[in-house]
């Protein structure tokens, strides 16, 4: 558009008058591309053949117009702006000079302009044309590949982010782990040593028990016995407990049974429960820890209710 102006311009300060004799700017136009009546031709072809100025202005309308033939060299962008810079150059110092009206030609404002927009583009144009095509082709290409790499990093980041996040979790969770592993190795060392120490109590106990030598009494309760009729126990001078079989009537009608032995105070000295009968006969199996010489009260209860079941005379001599 900037060369358009331009140029009309520079044909104006060529034509350079108003004078109607002469031929205008759309007849020239008209002439050079044989849109013309047969008349018309002729007539302007006469007004040619005697004027100097309308033929200087033919000749540029003409070498504007005539398209470029192949062994003509391309025109880059560049040299056609530096072509125009130093046309525009000498119009504007053309026009700086005193010109006479008579020796000017008249040219209509619009009139070339509107004859070279129905003309088809100028290879200069095309050139133009495909040179801002290709730069914002470039441009539209750089601007794709920033984004896409803007993108490509924003990706990046949360992906590396949610892999950091998950590592973290995943670290908690070994260490949860681990502290819970070894809390339970820590508990499974005491069960472990606890059952030892049970272990290797149960084991002295019965190796004193067998050291140990401890009389069996046998002893059937009824309520028919009397004061003769008490239990004899005896405790020799290194025996430490016996052990009392104890016969009922009725064994097996309580799942377990309890036994309190008291002096003749009525202090209890020995007590204990869970007895369970046992064997075909249904004995209970009572051990009685050395006590003192005398006389003493058995008392037998059944089930964990301790139902008294009846009292029964002891006698122990030591």
């Amino acid at each position: 558009m900037r060369h358009r102006e331009e140029f009309r311009t520079y044909m104006k300060a060529a034509n350079g008058s108003s004078d109607d004799r002469h031929l205008t700017e759309a007849q020239v136009i008209a002439y050079c591309r044989n849109e013309m009546s047969v008349a018309e031709h002729e007539a302007a072809e006469t007004h040619l053949v005697g004027c100097e100025q309308c033929i200087t202005l033919f000749r540029n309308a003409r070498d504007f117009l005539e398209p470029g033939g192949d062994d003509e060299k391309e025109v880059t962008a560049a040299e056609t702006d530096e072509a125009w810079r130093s046309l525009w150059r000498e119009v504007q110092g053309d026009a700086s000079t005193n010109v006479p009206a008579e020796k000017t030609a008249t040219i209509l404002p619009g009139d070339f302009q509107r004859a070279r927009e129905k003309r088809s583009l100028s290879r200069t144009t095309l050139a133009l044309a495909a040179g801002l095509a290709i730069s914002l082709l470039v441009l539209g290409w750089q601007t794709w590949r920033l984004l896409s790499e803007r993108r490509s990093r924003q990706q990046s980041q949360e992906i590396a982010m949610l892999l950091e996040g998950k590592q973290r979790e995943l670290e908690q969770r070994l260490s949860h782990v681990e502290q819970d592993g070894r809390e339970q190795l820590r508990q499974e060392r005491e069960q472990r040593l606890t059952a030892e120490a049970e272990r290797d109590q149960l084991q002295d106990q019965l190796s004193r028990q067998s050291s140990e030598h401890v009389p069996l009494y046998t002893a059937r309760l009824s309520s028919e016995r009397g004061a003769e009729g008490d239990v004899r126990v005896r405790f020799g001078t290194a025996t430490r407990a016996v052990r009392l079989k104890l016969l009922i009537s009725k064994p097996y009608e309580f799942p377990e049974y309890a036994v309190e032995l008291a002096d003749e105070s009525g202090r209890i000295v020995m007590k204990t429960s869970g007895l369970r009968p046992s064997g075909d006969d249904g004995a209970l199996n009572l051990r009685i820890n050395r006590v003192r010489s005398g006389r003493y009260k058995l008392r037998l209860f059944g089930g964990k209710e301790r139902k008294p079941l009846g009292e029964y005379g002891v006698s122990v001599s030591a």
